[in-house]
């Protein structure tokens, strides 16, 4: 599926009456997308890079039972 914006200054609805994202979305290859394609209302987009999981994200080191109040 490709990623699909609204073209600049373009307000664009699904065909089920919800707003399309301004940051895009991942678009069905249908009749709908396509004509809007061809007529500029959507236009081609990079996705939002991944999240990183929470494990990748801890900078901290691992609590050791060591910390403050141990003896």
């Amino acid at each position: 599926m490709p990623f699909l914006k609204p073209g600049k200054g373009r307000t664009m609805f699904q065909p089920d009456g919800q707003p399309w994202p301004a940051e895009g979305m991942d678009a069905p290859n249908n009749l709908f997308v396509r004509r809007r394609v061809r007529d500029g209302d959507l236009v081609d987009a990079e996705p939002p890079a991944a999240e990183q999981p929470a494990e990748e994200l801890q900078t901290e080191e691992p609590a050791t039972g060591k910390g403050k109040g141990a003896k």
